[in-house]
Protein backbone atom coordinates (compact mmCIF):
# COMPACT_ATOMS: atom_id res chain seq x y z
CA UNK A 1 0.00 0.00 0.00
CA UNK A 2 2.51 2.24 0.95
CA UNK A 3 4.91 1.18 -2.04
CA UNK A 4 1.71 2.05 -4.31
CA UNK A 5 1.01 5.24 -2.54
CA UNK A 6 4.79 6.93 -3.31
CA UNK A 7 4.80 5.61 -6.67
CA UNK A 8 1.39 7.10 -7.44
CA UNK A 9 2.86 10.83 -5.67
CA UNK A 10 6.15 10.04 -7.60
CA UNK A 11 4.23 9.99 -10.59
CA UNK A 12 2.37 13.50 -9.92
CA UNK A 13 5.63 14.95 -8.70
CA UNK A 14 6.70 14.02 -12.29
CA UNK A 15 3.64 15.19 -14.33
CA UNK A 16 3.89 18.53 -12.64
CA UNK A 17 8.03 18.79 -13.08
CA UNK A 18 7.21 17.80 -16.84
CA UNK A 19 4.20 20.50 -17.26
CA UNK A 20 6.51 23.50 -15.16
CA UNK A 21 9.15 22.27 -17.81
CA UNK A 22 6.47 22.73 -20.34
CA UNK A 23 5.15 26.15 -19.30
CA UNK A 24 8.95 27.70 -18.95
CA UNK A 25 9.64 26.27 -22.34
CA UNK A 26 6.73 27.62 -23.87
CA UNK A 27 6.95 30.96 -22.16
CA UNK A 28 10.41 31.25 -22.70
CA UNK A 29 10.42 30.45 -26.13
CA UNK A 30 7.15 33.17 -26.46
CA UNK A 31 9.49 35.68 -25.16
CA UNK A 32 12.15 34.66 -27.40
CA UNK A 33 9.85 35.55 -30.24
CA UNK A 34 8.79 38.69 -28.37
CA UNK A 35 12.58 39.82 -28.20
CA UNK A 36 13.16 39.12 -31.70
CA UNK A 37 9.88 41.07 -32.70
CA UNK A 38 10.70 43.81 -30.59
CA UNK A 39 14.54 43.74 -32.38
CA UNK A 40 13.14 42.99 -35.47
CA UNK A 41 10.61 46.34 -35.41
CA UNK A 42 13.24 48.44 -34.24
CA UNK A 43 15.79 47.89 -36.99
CA UNK A 44 12.93 48.34 -39.32
CA UNK A 45 12.42 51.50 -37.54
CA UNK A 46 16.47 52.16 -37.48
CA UNK A 47 16.45 51.39 -41.34
CA UNK A 48 13.93 53.61 -42.04
CA UNK A 49 15.52 56.40 -39.85
CA UNK A 50 18.99 56.07 -42.05
CA UNK A 51 17.10 56.19 -45.08
CA UNK A 52 14.84 59.19 -44.48
CA UNK A 53 17.81 61.47 -43.77
CA UNK A 54 19.50 60.30 -46.29
CA UNK A 55 16.36 61.03 -48.71
CA UNK A 56 16.37 64.31 -46.42
CA UNK A 57 20.38 64.98 -47.82
CA UNK A 58 19.81 64.01 -51.16
CA UNK A 59 16.69 66.73 -51.47
CA UNK A 60 18.35 69.23 -49.73
CA UNK A 61 21.38 69.32 -52.16
CA UNK A 62 19.66 69.03 -55.25
CA UNK A 63 17.72 72.22 -54.25
CA UNK A 64 20.62 74.07 -53.55
CA UNK A 65 21.18 73.28 -57.59
CA UNK A 66 17.92 73.60 -58.90
CA UNK A 67 17.30 76.79 -60.90
CA UNK A 68 14.00 76.64 -61.71
CA UNK A 69 11.38 77.45 -58.67
CA UNK A 70 8.83 75.10 -58.77
CA UNK A 71 11.42 72.17 -58.82
CA UNK A 72 13.03 73.80 -55.76
CA UNK A 73 9.58 74.23 -54.44
CA UNK A 74 9.02 70.46 -54.67
CA UNK A 75 12.63 69.44 -53.64
CA UNK A 76 12.15 71.34 -50.42
CA UNK A 77 8.74 70.02 -49.79
CA UNK A 78 10.18 66.74 -50.44
CA UNK A 79 13.05 67.38 -47.75
CA UNK A 80 10.69 68.76 -45.14
CA UNK A 81 8.58 65.49 -45.52
CA UNK A 82 11.60 63.42 -45.11
CA UNK A 83 12.63 65.29 -41.80
CA UNK A 84 8.99 64.12 -40.35
CA UNK A 85 9.67 60.88 -41.84
CA UNK A 86 12.97 60.46 -39.78
CA UNK A 87 11.58 62.41 -36.78
CA UNK A 88 8.59 59.62 -36.94
CA UNK A 89 11.14 57.04 -37.24
CA UNK A 90 13.41 57.89 -34.57
CA UNK A 91 10.66 58.11 -31.88
CA UNK A 92 9.34 54.23 -32.67
CA UNK A 93 13.27 53.59 -31.65
CA UNK A 94 13.95 53.45 -27.55
CA UNK A 95 15.34 56.25 -26.99
CA UNK A 96 13.53 59.21 -26.64
CA UNK A 97 14.17 63.13 -28.45
CA UNK A 98 15.30 64.51 -24.91
CA UNK A 99 18.42 62.01 -24.86
CA UNK A 100 19.31 62.71 -28.43
CA UNK A 101 18.31 66.37 -28.12
CA UNK A 102 21.03 67.84 -30.30
CA UNK A 103 20.03 64.90 -33.12
CA UNK A 104 16.37 66.15 -33.34
CA UNK A 105 16.84 69.55 -33.29
CA UNK A 106 19.28 69.25 -36.47
CA UNK A 107 16.42 67.34 -38.39
CA UNK A 108 13.62 69.30 -36.98
CA UNK A 109 15.35 72.37 -37.75
CA UNK A 110 15.96 71.32 -41.59
CA UNK A 111 12.89 70.27 -42.11
CA UNK A 112 11.36 73.61 -40.82
CA UNK A 113 13.76 75.77 -42.84
CA UNK A 114 13.74 73.28 -45.85
CA UNK A 115 9.83 74.06 -45.74
CA UNK A 116 10.13 78.01 -45.53
CA UNK A 117 12.01 77.67 -48.56
CA UNK A 118 9.48 75.75 -50.41
CA UNK A 119 6.76 78.28 -49.59
CA UNK A 120 9.34 81.00 -50.81
CA UNK A 121 10.13 79.31 -54.05
CA UNK A 122 6.14 78.47 -54.71
CA UNK A 123 5.64 82.54 -54.54
CA UNK A 124 8.06 82.56 -57.12
CA UNK A 125 11.19 84.40 -54.95
CA UNK A 126 14.50 83.18 -56.11
CA UNK A 127 17.11 82.16 -53.19
CA UNK A 128 18.84 84.96 -51.73
CA UNK A 129 22.33 85.03 -51.20
CA UNK A 130 22.38 84.32 -47.69
CA UNK A 131 19.60 81.76 -48.09
CA UNK A 132 21.81 79.42 -50.25
CA UNK A 133 24.60 79.97 -48.05
CA UNK A 134 22.75 78.84 -45.19
CA UNK A 135 21.32 75.88 -47.49
CA UNK A 136 24.48 74.78 -48.01
CA UNK A 137 25.35 74.75 -43.90
CA UNK A 138 21.98 73.04 -43.02
CA UNK A 139 22.95 70.24 -46.09
CA UNK A 140 26.11 69.55 -45.50
CA UNK A 141 25.48 69.11 -41.80
CA UNK A 142 22.53 66.76 -43.19
CA UNK A 143 24.82 65.03 -44.91
CA UNK A 144 27.73 64.35 -42.11
CA UNK A 145 24.51 62.89 -40.11
CA UNK A 146 23.07 60.72 -42.59
CA UNK A 147 26.76 59.48 -43.36
CA UNK A 148 27.17 58.64 -39.58
CA UNK A 149 23.38 57.21 -39.44
CA UNK A 150 23.72 54.57 -42.79
CA UNK A 151 27.13 53.18 -41.07
CA UNK A 152 25.18 52.66 -37.62
CA UNK A 153 22.72 50.94 -39.61
CA UNK A 154 24.79 49.05 -41.57
CA UNK A 155 26.89 47.92 -38.31
CA UNK A 156 23.30 47.27 -36.61
CA UNK A 157 23.00 44.78 -39.87
CA UNK A 158 26.11 43.06 -39.73
CA UNK A 159 26.08 42.37 -36.18
CA UNK A 160 28.43 44.76 -35.00
CA UNK A 161 25.60 46.78 -32.65
CA UNK A 162 22.69 45.69 -30.78
CA UNK A 163 19.73 47.60 -30.71
CA UNK A 164 19.07 48.69 -27.32
CA UNK A 165 16.10 47.00 -25.26
CA UNK A 166 13.44 49.14 -24.31
CA UNK A 167 14.38 51.40 -21.10
CA UNK A 168 17.77 50.09 -21.10
CA UNK A 169 19.30 52.69 -22.93
CA UNK A 170 21.61 55.24 -21.38
CA UNK A 171 22.92 52.73 -18.70
CA UNK A 172 26.24 53.53 -17.43
CA UNK A 173 29.28 51.64 -18.86
CA UNK A 174 26.97 50.01 -21.83
CA UNK A 175 28.74 50.06 -25.48
CA UNK A 176 28.47 48.28 -28.65
CA UNK A 177 24.86 49.44 -28.83
CA UNK A 178 22.95 51.18 -31.65
CA UNK A 179 21.53 53.79 -28.66
CA UNK A 180 25.91 54.05 -27.71
CA UNK A 181 26.34 54.65 -31.14
CA UNK A 182 23.32 57.74 -31.60
CA UNK A 183 24.32 58.87 -28.50
CA UNK A 184 27.95 59.65 -29.32
CA UNK A 185 26.89 61.21 -33.13
CA UNK A 186 24.43 63.38 -30.64
CA UNK A 187 27.46 64.69 -28.45
CA UNK A 188 29.42 65.22 -31.65
CA UNK A 189 27.30 67.61 -33.01
CA UNK A 190 27.47 71.92 -33.18
CA UNK A 191 24.79 73.54 -32.53
CA UNK A 192 22.57 73.76 -35.55
CA UNK A 193 23.32 76.84 -37.47
CA UNK A 194 21.78 80.20 -36.79
CA UNK A 195 19.63 80.99 -39.45
CA UNK A 196 17.75 84.21 -40.27
CA UNK A 197 14.46 82.50 -42.23
CA UNK A 198 11.33 83.15 -40.89
CA UNK A 199 10.19 80.10 -38.98
CA UNK A 200 9.96 78.02 -35.77
CA UNK A 201 13.83 77.41 -35.85
CA UNK A 202 15.26 80.16 -36.75
CA UNK A 203 17.29 82.15 -33.90
CA UNK A 204 15.37 85.54 -33.58
CA UNK A 205 15.21 87.89 -30.89
CA UNK A 206 12.86 85.95 -27.59
CA UNK A 207 12.93 89.22 -25.63
CA UNK A 208 9.30 89.37 -24.25
CA UNK A 209 8.09 92.14 -25.71
CA UNK A 210 5.97 93.17 -23.16
CA UNK A 211 8.54 93.15 -20.86
CA UNK A 212 11.14 95.73 -22.85
CA UNK A 213 12.64 98.77 -20.59
CA UNK A 214 10.97 97.55 -17.30
CA UNK A 215 12.57 97.17 -14.33
CA UNK A 216 13.23 93.93 -12.04
CA UNK A 217 11.02 93.74 -9.27
CA UNK A 218 11.10 92.31 -5.36
CA UNK A 219 10.09 88.91 -4.76
CA UNK A 220 7.82 90.97 -2.71
CA UNK A 221 6.62 93.05 -4.69
CA UNK A 222 5.86 90.12 -6.56
CA UNK A 223 4.10 88.41 -4.47
CA UNK A 224 1.94 91.82 -3.77
CA UNK A 225 1.11 91.39 -7.25
CA UNK A 226 0.15 87.52 -7.14
CA UNK A 227 -2.43 88.03 -4.11
CA UNK A 228 -3.90 90.99 -5.84
CA UNK A 229 -4.42 88.72 -9.22
CA UNK A 230 -5.56 85.56 -6.64
CA UNK A 231 -7.79 87.92 -4.79
CA UNK A 232 -5.78 86.61 -1.54
CA UNK A 233 -3.80 87.89 1.45
CA UNK A 234 -0.29 87.84 0.62
CA UNK A 235 0.73 85.40 3.51
CA UNK A 236 -1.38 82.73 2.33
CA UNK A 237 0.97 82.74 -1.10
CA UNK A 238 4.21 80.34 -0.32
CA UNK A 239 7.61 81.35 -2.04
CA UNK A 240 8.77 78.22 -4.32
CA UNK A 241 11.51 79.29 -6.33
CA UNK A 242 12.53 81.23 -9.24
CA UNK A 243 12.73 80.18 -12.92
CA UNK A 244 15.09 81.74 -15.55
CA UNK A 245 15.36 82.52 -19.30
CA UNK A 246 13.83 85.30 -20.96
CA UNK A 247 11.09 84.55 -18.96
CA UNK A 248 12.63 84.28 -15.60
CA UNK A 249 9.21 84.68 -12.45
CA UNK A 250 9.22 84.37 -8.92
CA UNK A 251 7.27 81.51 -8.04
CA UNK A 252 4.21 81.25 -5.63
CA UNK A 253 2.19 78.32 -3.96
CA UNK A 254 -1.35 78.41 -2.55
CA UNK A 255 -3.94 75.82 -1.14
CA UNK A 256 -3.76 73.92 -4.60
CA UNK A 257 -2.33 76.25 -6.62
CA UNK A 258 0.70 78.20 -8.40
CA UNK A 259 1.16 81.23 -9.69
CA UNK A 260 4.11 82.89 -11.53
CA UNK A 261 5.17 86.67 -11.92
CA UNK A 262 8.20 87.64 -14.41
CA UNK A 263 11.14 89.11 -12.33
CA UNK A 264 11.04 92.24 -14.64
CA UNK A 265 8.10 94.67 -14.74
CA UNK A 266 5.94 91.84 -12.24
CA UNK A 267 3.61 90.71 -14.44
CA UNK A 268 1.62 87.70 -13.88
CA UNK A 269 2.79 84.80 -16.83
CA UNK A 270 0.70 81.58 -15.42
CA UNK A 271 -1.56 80.71 -12.64
CA UNK A 272 -3.30 77.93 -11.94
CA UNK A 273 -5.19 76.35 -9.23
CA UNK A 274 -7.79 73.36 -8.67
CA UNK A 275 -11.38 73.59 -10.23
CA UNK A 276 -14.17 73.74 -7.13
CA UNK A 277 -16.57 70.77 -7.70
CA UNK A 278 -20.40 70.13 -7.08
CA UNK A 279 -22.73 72.85 -7.60
CA UNK A 280 -24.48 73.92 -10.91
CA UNK A 281 -23.24 73.29 -14.03
CA UNK A 282 -22.36 76.72 -16.11
CA UNK A 283 -23.18 76.87 -19.76
CA UNK A 284 -21.16 78.12 -22.35
CA UNK A 285 -22.83 81.55 -22.07
CA UNK A 286 -21.82 81.93 -18.46
CA UNK A 287 -18.59 80.82 -18.96
CA UNK A 288 -18.04 83.37 -21.69
CA UNK A 289 -19.25 86.32 -18.92
CA UNK A 290 -17.36 84.82 -16.12
CA UNK A 291 -14.06 84.78 -18.20
CA UNK A 292 -14.74 88.62 -19.57
CA UNK A 293 -15.54 90.15 -16.21
CA UNK A 294 -11.89 88.20 -15.43
CA UNK A 295 -10.09 89.45 -18.14
CA UNK A 296 -11.60 92.89 -17.69
CA UNK A 297 -10.48 92.99 -14.15
CA UNK A 298 -6.65 92.06 -14.37
CA UNK A 299 -5.91 93.43 -17.92
CA UNK A 300 -5.80 96.78 -19.58
CA UNK A 301 -7.08 97.43 -22.94
CA UNK A 302 -10.18 95.95 -24.94
CA UNK A 303 -10.13 92.10 -25.57
CA UNK A 304 -12.34 90.17 -27.56
CA UNK A 305 -12.89 86.32 -27.00
CA UNK A 306 -11.81 84.72 -30.17
CA UNK A 307 -12.22 80.61 -29.22
CA UNK A 308 -14.47 78.94 -26.42
CA UNK A 309 -14.34 75.17 -26.53
CA UNK A 310 -15.29 72.89 -23.81
CA UNK A 311 -12.61 70.73 -22.04
CA UNK A 312 -12.71 68.38 -19.40
CA UNK A 313 -13.98 69.69 -16.15
CA UNK A 314 -15.13 72.90 -17.80
CA UNK A 315 -14.61 75.49 -20.63
CA UNK A 316 -10.87 76.95 -22.56
CA UNK A 317 -11.41 80.70 -23.45
CA UNK A 318 -9.06 82.16 -25.50
CA UNK A 319 -8.87 86.15 -25.48
CA UNK A 320 -6.69 88.92 -27.75
CA UNK A 321 -6.49 92.11 -27.77
CA UNK A 322 -8.33 94.49 -30.24
CA UNK A 323 -6.85 97.85 -30.76
CA UNK A 324 -7.95 100.31 -33.45
CA UNK A 325 -10.27 97.71 -35.04
CA UNK A 326 -7.76 95.15 -35.13
CA UNK A 327 -6.97 91.92 -33.73
CA UNK A 328 -3.90 90.80 -32.35
CA UNK A 329 -4.07 87.30 -32.96
CA UNK A 330 -0.45 86.53 -31.61
CA UNK A 331 -0.88 88.34 -28.26
CA UNK A 332 -2.95 85.48 -26.95
CA UNK A 333 -4.48 85.39 -23.34
CA UNK A 334 -5.66 81.73 -22.11
CA UNK A 335 -8.24 80.83 -19.23
CA UNK A 336 -9.99 78.01 -18.02
CA UNK A 337 -13.27 78.31 -16.74
CA UNK A 338 -14.59 75.69 -13.85
CA UNK A 339 -18.21 74.23 -15.19
CA UNK A 340 -19.02 73.66 -11.66
CA UNK A 341 -18.65 76.76 -10.05
CA UNK A 342 -17.83 79.06 -13.07
CA UNK A 343 -14.15 80.00 -11.40
CA UNK A 344 -10.75 80.70 -13.40
CA UNK A 345 -8.82 77.19 -12.78
CA UNK A 346 -5.76 78.47 -15.30
CA UNK A 347 -4.67 81.31 -16.88
CA UNK A 348 -1.82 81.68 -19.44
CA UNK A 349 -0.54 84.61 -20.90
CA UNK A 350 3.31 83.61 -22.17
CA UNK A 351 1.78 84.67 -25.81
CA UNK A 352 0.41 87.76 -24.45
CA UNK A 353 3.86 88.75 -22.43
CA UNK A 354 6.32 87.69 -25.59
CA UNK A 355 4.28 89.63 -27.92
CA UNK A 356 2.54 92.50 -26.86
CA UNK A 357 3.58 95.69 -27.77
CA UNK A 358 3.22 99.14 -29.41
CA UNK A 359 2.74 98.37 -33.17
CA UNK A 360 1.95 101.50 -34.31
CA UNK A 361 -0.62 101.98 -37.20
CA UNK A 362 -2.24 98.97 -38.77
CA UNK A 363 -4.00 100.35 -41.90
CA UNK A 364 -4.84 98.01 -44.86
CA UNK A 365 -3.87 99.18 -48.14
CA UNK A 366 -7.10 97.05 -49.72
CA UNK A 367 -10.20 97.67 -48.62
CA UNK A 368 -12.56 94.99 -47.59
CA UNK A 369 -14.23 94.35 -51.15
CA UNK A 370 -11.22 94.34 -52.90
CA UNK A 371 -10.04 91.56 -50.13
CA UNK A 372 -13.16 89.75 -50.66
CA UNK A 373 -12.15 88.65 -54.59
CA UNK A 374 -9.66 86.35 -53.30
CA UNK A 375 -12.41 84.10 -51.45
CA UNK A 376 -13.46 81.19 -52.71
CA UNK A 377 -16.85 81.75 -54.80
CA UNK A 378 -18.29 78.79 -52.83
CA UNK A 379 -18.19 80.26 -50.01
CA UNK A 380 -20.87 82.86 -48.46
CA UNK A 381 -18.56 85.56 -46.87
CA UNK A 382 -21.26 86.72 -43.49
CA UNK A 383 -18.48 88.89 -41.85
CA UNK A 384 -15.16 90.73 -42.06
CA UNK A 385 -12.50 92.38 -39.63
CA UNK A 386 -9.21 92.82 -39.24
CA UNK A 387 -6.74 90.80 -37.65
CA UNK A 388 -2.91 90.21 -37.35
CA UNK A 389 -1.49 86.55 -37.79
CA UNK A 390 1.77 86.04 -36.62
CA UNK A 391 4.13 82.69 -38.43
CA UNK A 392 6.25 80.33 -36.73
CA UNK A 393 9.29 83.03 -37.11
CA UNK A 394 7.31 85.85 -35.83
CA UNK A 395 6.86 87.54 -39.13
CA UNK A 396 3.59 89.35 -38.67
CA UNK A 397 0.70 89.97 -41.82
CA UNK A 398 -2.34 92.38 -41.35
CA UNK A 399 -4.79 90.60 -42.90
CA UNK A 400 -8.63 90.60 -43.63
CA UNK A 401 -10.34 87.82 -41.80
CA UNK A 402 -13.46 86.41 -43.86
CA UNK A 403 -16.26 84.79 -41.45
CA UNK A 404 -17.54 82.20 -44.54
CA UNK A 405 -20.18 79.73 -44.52
CA UNK A 406 -20.15 76.75 -47.61
CA UNK A 407 -22.32 74.97 -48.85
CA UNK A 408 -23.38 72.56 -46.02
CA UNK A 409 -23.65 75.33 -43.78
CA UNK A 410 -20.22 74.99 -42.09
CA UNK A 411 -18.21 77.80 -41.03
CA UNK A 412 -15.16 78.51 -42.38
CA UNK A 413 -12.69 81.77 -41.68
CA UNK A 414 -10.43 82.80 -44.57
CA UNK A 415 -7.24 85.49 -43.83
CA UNK A 416 -6.73 87.26 -46.58
CA UNK A 417 -3.31 89.33 -46.66
CA UNK A 418 -4.35 93.04 -46.63
CA UNK A 419 -1.68 94.43 -48.91
CA UNK A 420 -1.04 91.24 -51.12
CA UNK A 421 -4.26 90.38 -51.62
CA UNK A 422 -3.87 86.66 -51.63
CA UNK A 423 -5.30 83.96 -49.07
CA UNK A 424 -2.71 83.09 -46.37
CA UNK A 425 -4.81 80.87 -44.15
CA UNK A 426 -7.41 78.90 -44.31
CA UNK A 427 -9.29 77.90 -40.61
CA UNK A 428 -12.30 75.66 -40.10
CA UNK A 429 -14.73 75.97 -37.63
Amino acid sequence: MKKSLAITIFCLLGAVILGLGAYAWRLDSGLERSGRAVSAYGSAAMGEFAGALSRLDGNLRAAGYAADGALRSTLCAGAAAEAASAVTALSSLPYSTQELETLAHYINGAGDFALCLSREAAEGRPLSHSEREALGRVSDAVRDISADTGGIFAALDAGELELDEYGAYGVEGASGTVGTALAELDAALESFPELDYDGAYAHLDASPALLEGLDEVSEGAARLTAARFLEMEPAALEAAGQTGGALACYVFEHDGGRISVTKRGGVVLAANGECPEGGGRLGADEARRAGEEFIASRLEGEFTLIELTEAAGGFKLVFVPLENGVLLLPDRVSLTVGAAAGEVCEYDAADYVMRHCERGALAPELSREEAAAAVNPELSVEAARLALLSSDGGDETLCWEFNCLDGAGERVYVFVDAKMGREVKIELA
